[in-house]
């Protein structure tokens, strides 16, 4: 892709309702940011201390309702720009009076799928934190040299390119409901291999959480511009950097 496609690309690409659904979600996490003592977003060395020290004063259940919310709202935020041309796609198969009804039962299959991962998720830092204790070395250490590896591995270039297909989708009747639902699953699944690992990093570093998992958020989402390529091992293990100079050249030469 030259510099000058990447950034009519990004704009072909944008949804603007998601994209405003996205920017919500960070304005609601923003503002929360130094007021929710919860296993997300906190200054605490641990989600799992963090976590425990809301417990203690709120009560369990009232730790795991507002831990899932917030992860709901993360998830939310980081991927709802992903899911433009998957959506988009999905509107194009249907017929016009279930483009909503098929959208939905797709982003609802999509969330199931991040709602089972977020305990393994949230559990993985403080795992991490017990084995960078045992090693001597820092905890966010260990996530970058899993996360490097993962973006490295052919089964993670795999999975991308398999992000880019399309299923053949019923056009109506409970089978349509059933592949717009199969959609969102496995969509849900490629999307979790693809960046669940690169999350470990913010999940390690609560002090820069939120900052990080924009800046990942918007690198997936340069990521995902890039057509499929062979799965092989690749020193590419930053989510859009071969995209990112182009597109800063992109944008920087239209402000000219």
């Amino acid at each position: 892709m030259t510099s000058r496609g990447v950034l009519p690309a990004i704009l072909r690409e944008a949804s603007p309702p998601l994209l405003l659904v996205s920017l919500c979600g960070w304005v609601l996490l923003a503002a929360g940011e130094g007021l929710w003592s919860v296993p997300l977003c906190s200054p605490s060395p641990t989600l799992v201390t963090s976590g425990a020290a809301f417990s203690t004063v709120y009560g369990v259940g009232a730790t795991a309702v507002l831990a899932a919310l917030l992860w709901l709202l993360m998830i939310v935020a980081m991927t709802a720009p992903l899911l433009a041309q998957p959506i988009a796609q999905l509107r194009l198969r249907s017929l016009a009076r279930r483009r909503n009804r098929s959208a939905a039962l797709f982003a609802v299959a999509y969330l199931l799928v991040w709602i089972a991962v977020g305990p393994i998720l949230l559990a993985a830092p403080n795992a991490i934190a017990v084995a960078a204790g045992a090693a001597g070395v820092p905890a966010w250490l260990i996530a970058v040299a899993i996360a490097a590896l993962w973006q490295a591995a052919p089964l993670r270039q795999s999975a991308l390119n398999r992000c880019h297909r399309v299923p053949n989708l019923a056009a109506f009747g409970p089978e349509a409901d059933r592949d717009c639902i199969r959609y969102g699953l496995t969509q849900g699944l490629l999307c979790a291999a693809t960046c669940a690992p690169a999350m470990l990093l913010p999940l390690t570093a609560p002090q820069l959480h939120l900052a990080l998992m924009f800046a990942l958020s918007v690198a997936l989402q340069i990521e995902r511009l890039a057509p499929p390529r062979p799965p092989r091992w690749t020193l590419r293990i930053v989510p859009g950097q071969t995209a990112a100079p182009v597109v800063f050249r992109s944008i920087t030469g239209s402000l000219r």
